[in-house]
């Protein structure tokens, strides 16, 4: 097995326990590879500035890819390295179909994610998990139409979908996937995520690689949703959650122990130190 350089986690339901924290195992796994010479990529759909501060506050974190991949930010000069993001005309025509069918919608435009006054007045009736409601609401910027967001030459990083009716969400899919260029998954059981045709975790991983200098087979991933299984396939070392989707178990290098088990941990001394 060829020395793993790169470690590139997702966050929620596999880096972070279910309440959003770092377990300490996790943070000495983390801090191990980093003292070790190992890069440590947080990669999340979420935008930058949804991401919890105990992960931007990590000394060992250079780089993040957010969004589903449609970006990545050095994060010691903000600078944004790679992007892959949807131009404003594609990006209105998914949120006018999504505002039309009545369903939730909001976007993440410069690492903010922004959604509309009557959906956070609305939140679990619009089909929001009551756990997440409070962290919807401190990580939102509301505004009153998106319009005062999307201006020229604007890109939208990523479009979130969150249904209460799984019919609309298999109805969403089909529409876009057969009129619009995106790209088009899912991080939840209730919810679609809609980026720029060809974006994705692995694709912006892979980008992030080659610039490091890095080899994909020295590369090691971990996740757990329809939205890591590109980064998953493409990497050396691919590991599953055990709470992961049962089809992203199918084709990995190992199944870890569940998030709320230190199961980042778990597969990270197996396979990064041994």
């Amino acid at each position: 097995m060829k020395k793993i350089e790169l470690i590139a986690t997702d966050l929620d339901g596999t880096l972070l326990t279910d309440d959003k924290r770092i377990s300490k195992v996790n943070l000495k796994a983390i801090n191990d590879a980093v003292d070790a010479g190992i890069y440590f990529v947080p990669s999340t759909g979420r935008a930058l500035y949804t991401i919890p501060e105990n992960v931007l506050s990590l000394e060992g974190v250079k780089y993040v890819i957010t969004s589903n991949g449609s970006a990545v930010t050095d994060l010691k000069s903000k600078e944004i390295i790679y992007k892959k993001q949807l131009d404003i005309n594609t990006a209105q025509q998914v949120i006018e179909y999504g505002l039309d069918m009545g369903i939730m919608v909001e976007i993440f435009v410069n690492g903010r994610a922004y959604t509309l006054k009557k959906f956070m007045a609305r939140l679990v009736e619009y089909g929001v998990n009551p756990k997440f409601t409070d962290w919807m609401e401190d990580t939102r910027t509301v505004v009153d139409e998106f319009e005062e967001i999307l201006k020229n030459g604007t890109t939208v990083e990523n479009i979130n979908m969150i249904y209460t009716d799984l019919s609309k969400r298999v109805e969403t899919h089909s529409y876009l996937t057969r009129n619009l260029e995106v790209e088009v998954t899912n991080s939840l059981g209730y919810n679609l995520e809609v980026g720029a045709k060809g974006c994705s975790k692995g694709e912006a991983l892979e980008a992030l690689a080659k610039k490091l200098s890095i080899d994909m087979g020295k590369v090691m991933c971990l996740g757990d949703n329809d939205n890591d299984r590109d980064m998953l396939r493409r990497a050396g070392i691919s590991i599953a959650m055990a709470n992961a989707d049962n089809t992203l178990k199918e084709n990995v290098t190992y199944v870890s122990k569940g998030n709320n088990e230190d199961g980042f941990a778990h597969a990270v001394y197996k396979y990064a130190f041994n």
